[in-house]
């Protein structure tokens, strides 16, 4: 049986890598030409020298931020790349190029997370999990990813029912002046890959901004991967690893008057992706397609009133559309070709009020009706419809503050059996949370925190119908959630900065539902396993230093160890067995220098080993991998201020790994980035 093997990387090739990236120090750090020490330096633009604390060390809540800085020296296209470095994270991979990629937070399943876009949901009621490798980073301003839920404040009620929120932010178009904006960009690189990506913003007066912006996406997906089989090493070409893609976004904002505003958002996605099958006996063969084509929009309205409070009103659609075919699978229709339609409705409305300086208090209900016709089974269409109505508040007083919830959710689902019956099932749950965080120091530099919480995970229609995986007789997940950390954050002068956190958390899962791939990425196997029990420990620190005007630093690294238990029946084969597909261990580094116009960063990744099945035996044994990535980009080249240039190496030291059995990652790549403002 032949097979793929990957070993961890080695001291001498961790060293390696720490000097390639010396070494990229020192050539960035050899000074210019005469004529380059002649350029005019603008003190009114000198960025001030002030470290303000990090959200991760001031909030009650587990919470992490990526800022637009860093997301432009990160080696990321998508969302799902650039939060690779979050703690307590790890990123489901299934095939490199074109492949789905979703995020599970600390051992829960993907479902649990919440993804918003400006505050309006992105959500997949077929599958529930949302393909964070389809979101580009162009127009993306900040990534926030919360463990719990957001810092208190106005947001909808799926907020407060998801255990984690991933919220996205685009960035704010910066006219100077102007009424029109142009951005232009461009990624091209290995496995011709293209991407090429415009930006249209007008300011129609200063109350009034219009956006467009077009996507395009082509790889054909090709790469090389290794086949151990004992003592030979055989090499191939990766197939049916294609994807083109296209997409628009189109987002106007209005704002009233000093108390109100109105956001409207639309956008339409297209792809055509391979979907690679697994590396199983030598066999590279696959011949399944993946087609999407989404339209989502949404409208929000924000007013506030002299009375202290404030209120926003969401409201929006989707309408997904997904065709899978495989040609070669054998059944009496000679092959599969599914379609899948669904839709969703959904109205939020929230109110908050100051009742004073110490505190606040919200009100919040979303209405979210789901619905999934296919012409994969032969039975009526399921719907759901979900009603959530939250409570929360605030209290702060001195070193100490509070934030508290009670959501009460009720889902009401119409399945359809195979029987051609339909059958209604009602859910009901109530999740109360509470989140606590007090300072210990003057300078407010020392916290601690602690937070519970109760969260719920109802059956994707996926996860119930599907014929080749669907179970209609699971339940839904519940998860407890709790997390006590310490922070540390100070700025021990106007040049450096430090901050450090460490965190103990602890998650007991009833009714788990587990779904795992099976012979390729549409067709898993989908079950309640019981109970799991998840504790790990997290630890994430970082460095922001000013060398002098022109030098500086910043470096920050994590690392989480998570046990994850089935402890469902003690008289079962897999009790007190590691969950599959969770490592134990997991770490990241990101290390970024700059010098006036120029910076250059490296990233380091390491995911320990994980077994591919609930069965924890040799056999199962997934190698832990590493990668390394490195960025140099120069920001206004040649003088011309509009312009920047970013190169990126992938998988700098080449290593074969696997996210998922027998789905081979890629190896080494190179990407030339371009930005140019208009």
């Amino acid at each position: 049986m032949a097979y793929i093997v990957h070993h961890d990387s080695s001291l001498l090739n961790i060293l390696r890598t720490v000097v390639l990236f010396i070494g990229c120090i020192i050539m960035i750090g050899i000074p210019g030409s005469a004529e380059a020490q002649k350029d005019t330096v603008n003190l009114k633009e000198v960025e001030v020298i002030g470290l303000k604390p990090e959200i991760s060390t001031s909030s009650p809540n587990p919470v992490q931020l990526i800022t637009n800085k860093q997301l432009a020296s990160l080696p990321a296209t998508s969302v799902a790349e650039a939060i690779r470095n979050f703690s307590g994270v790890t990123v489901k991979d299934f095939g490199g190029v074109g492949g789905l990629k979703t995020v599970m937070i600390r051992s829960l399943g993907a479902n649990h997370t919440a993804v918003f876009v400006d505050g309006l949901p992105n959500h997949d009621a077929a599958t529930g999990q949302i393909d964070l490798g389809r979101i580009a980073l162009q127009d993306v301003g900040s990534i926030t990813l919360s463990v719990g839920q957001p810092d208190f404040g106005l947001m909808t009620a799926r907020m407060y029912a998801s255990a984690g929120v991933l919220e996205i932010k685009t960035k704010e178009p910066d006219f100077k002046n102007k009424k029109n904006l142009v951005d232009l960009s461009l990624r091209a690189g290995s496995f011709a890959t293209l991407n090429p990506s415009l930006g249209l913003y007008r300011k129609w007066s200063d109350k009034a901004l219009t956006s467009v912006r077009i996507n395009y996406y082509s790889s054909d997906g090709k790469f090389p991967y290794k086949v151990y089989n004992g003592s030979s090493v055989d090499e191939f070409t990766r197939q049916n690893s294609d994807v083109t893609s296209a997409d628009i976004l189109l987002r106007t904002s209005i704002t009233f008057n000093d108390s109100s505003s109105i956001k409207i958002k639309a956008s339409w996605y297209h792809s055509d992706r391979g979907l690679p099958g697994a590396i199983i006996y030598y066999n590279p063969f696959s011949a399944q397609r993946l087609n999407n084509d989404d339209i989502i929009a949404g409208i929000q309205y924000f007013t506030k009133s002299v009375k202290k409070s404030t209120m926003l009103v969401s409201a929006g659609l989707s309408h997904n559309q997904l065709w899978y075919k495989d040609p070669n699978f054998q059944n009496q229709s000679g092959g599969i070709n599914n379609r899948y339609n669904q839709q969703e409705f959904y109205l939020s409305d929230a109110v908050r009020y100051n009742f004073n300086q110490h505190l606040s208090g919200s009100v919040v209900s979303d209405l979210i009706y789901n619905t999934l016709t296919t012409n994969s089974y032969s039975v009526e269409s399921p719907d759901r419809l979900s009603s959530l109505t939250a409570g929360a508040i605030q209290w702060s007083a001195g070193n100490f503050e509070l934030q508290a919830s009670v959501l009460l959710t009720v889902i009401k689902d119409c399945k359809a059996n195979y029987a051609l019956n339909r059958e209604t099932t009602t859910y009901s749950r109530i999740q109360p949370a509470i989140s606590i965080i007090h300072t210990f120091t003057r300078d407010r530099s020392l916290k601690g925190r602690i937070s519970f919480k109760q969260a719920m995970r109802n059956p994707s229609f996926n996860d119930l119908y599907y014929t080749l995986a669907g179970n209609v007789n699971l339940k839904p997940e519940d998860a407890i959630l709790l997390d006590a950390g310490l922070l540390f954050s100070k700025a021990f002068s106007q040049m450096t900065g430090i901050n450090f956190r460490i965190d103990a958390f602890s998650n007991r899962v009833s009714n788990k539902i587990v779904v795992l791939p099976t012979q390729n990425l549409f067709i898993w196997s989908t079950r309640n396993i019981g109970k799991a029990d998840i504790k790990g420990i997290e630890v994430v620190g970082g460095i922001i230093k000013h060398l002098s005007q022109f030098w500086s630093i910043d470096v920050s690294g994590n690392y989480t160890y998570q046990e994850a238990r089935d402890i469902s029946n003690k008289a079962d084969a897999t009790y007190g067995n590691q969950l599959a597909y969770i490592p134990f261990e997991t770490a990241g580094v990101i290390g970024t220098l700059y010098y006036r116009n120029l910076s250059s960063g490296l990233n380091f990744l390491f995911n320990g080993f994980r077994y591919t099945s609930n069965y924890n035996i040799p056999a199962n044994v997934l190698d832990g991998w590493t990668t390394t990535d490195l960025t140099i980009s120069i920001d206004k080249p040649f003088n011309v201020k509009q312009l920047k240039i970013k190169g990126e190496i992938l998988n700098l030291l080449n290593k074969h790994y696997e996210v998922v059995k027998s789905f081979p990652m890629t190896g080494r790549s190179f990407f030339v980035n371009l930005y140019l403002t208009l």
